[in-house]
């Protein structure tokens, strides 16, 4: 079923149920900088969510609830909100398409949903932008699509607690608008955001708009556990052992780096497909000039160099916080925590028209 999943109102505030902890951010916009209003955090209760539909609404909601009336630190100031949904979860084609009325684009993009996703399109929620018109011939035009099932599931969280759900992006789309409002890029260079989550770790490609997207489906989790059964070691000491160690040089860095590397090279294969991707259906000949890490994994120390020396393109946490977001009178997460925010934060930044994805 086409949707309309564009909506014009704010403020909002970001909601992020992942699969460790659920999160919420709300930023008051002031010209080129941003300060905090409200955000908080708590560890998310176990089978709340399954393949990204949240199965228990009203444990859910109680946690929600819980976290915006109990461990918000500042003040909420508004009930419209947007949602994070996984890009393992979002069907996104970028189609090259001659140029036509939007009545004949709407059927072309039916088409191309019942064609090429694996999802029944009564039981999908689907949308499209026109990314570029290159020429008076020919356009780019990108389409996604997610599962009914997932976004009626956060629905239901929200009308239980009353609050509006305005929209509901992938972490990476999110990702994407806050580097592009508070990093420092050089203008039309393009550059690969890393969303290392907590069961994925999502891949995207930007230039003036976020122009391809990936996932491999294994995240944080995952490598904390590879760590686990490498060294012999609980999951809480190889959580920790990630954090303050990683793949940095030290005393267990080969031990470390021989059980993280096939999640890791997954993810480099992901880049370099992407990368292809990129210079042959949207810009020949670019150079990606950075790699931006996000998400709840992002400082495991020693990722930013695995990533260089494999892409060969250079690579940082991106960290908006303090130049560019600031959080005020408040007292700001631990320095380690930032990175779990960002995407809330990207959330509270949606453009007055965004789409899906």
């Amino acid at each position: 079923m086409k949707t309309q999943l564009f909506y014009h109102k704010k403020p909002m505030f970001g909601l992020d149920i992942g699969s460790q902890t659920v999160k919420f951010l709300q930023l008051e916009v002031h010209g080129h900088k941003a300060h905090v209003c409200a955000y908080g955090s708590v560890a998310t209760e176990e089978k709340i969510m399954k393949d990204g539909v949240i199965v228990n609404i009203p444990k859910a909601a109680e946690q929600v609830d819980s976290l915006l009336a109990e461990h918000a630190k500042g003040t909420l100031t508004t009930n419209r909100v947007v949602m994070s949904i996984p890009v393992a979860h979002v069907f996104t084609r970028v189609l090259s398409l001659p140029t036509m009325s939007k009545k004949e684009l709407d059927n072309a993009v039916q088409l191309e949903v019942e064609q090429s996703v694996p999802v029944p399109s009564k039981d999908l929620y689907y949308d499209y932008e026109v990314m570029e018109t290159s020429d008076s011939e020919n356009m780019l035009v990108r389409m996604v699509a997610s599962p009914r099932q997932i976004v009626d599931s956060y629905v239901a969280v929200c009308d239980l607690l009353g609050l509006d759900l305005a929209l509901v992006q992938t972490n990476i789309r999110a990702d994407a608008q806050l580097c592009m409002l508070y990093e420092d890029m050089t203008p039309g260079s393009p550059y690969i955001i890393v969303d290392v989550g907590g069961d994925s770790i999502d891949v995207g490609i930007l230039d003036e708009t976020l122009r391809v997207t990936g996932t491999v489906e294994e995240g944080g989790n995952s490598l904390t556990e590879a760590i686990a059964q490498q060294l012999h070691i609980s999951h809480a000491k190889a959580q920790s052992t990630k954090v303050t160690k990683g793949i940095a040089a030290g005393p267990q860095q080969e031990k470390i780096k021989a059980a993280v590397s096939p999640i890791l090279d997954k993810v480099i294969v992901e880049i370099k497909r992407m990368i292809r991707f990129y210079e042959e259906r949207i810009q020949d000949g670019a150079d990606i000039s950075q790699i931006l890490i996000v998400g709840g994994g992002a400082n495991m120390p020693g990722l930013g160099d695995y990533l260089t020396d494999a892409t060969h393109i250079a690579t940082r946490v991106s960290s908006p916080w303090g130049t560019h977001i600031s959080f005020g009178k408040l007292e700001p997460p631990e320095h380690a925590d930032l990175p779990r925010f960002l995407t809330c934060a990207g959330l509270a930044l949606a453009p007055d028209e965004e789409v899906t994805g």
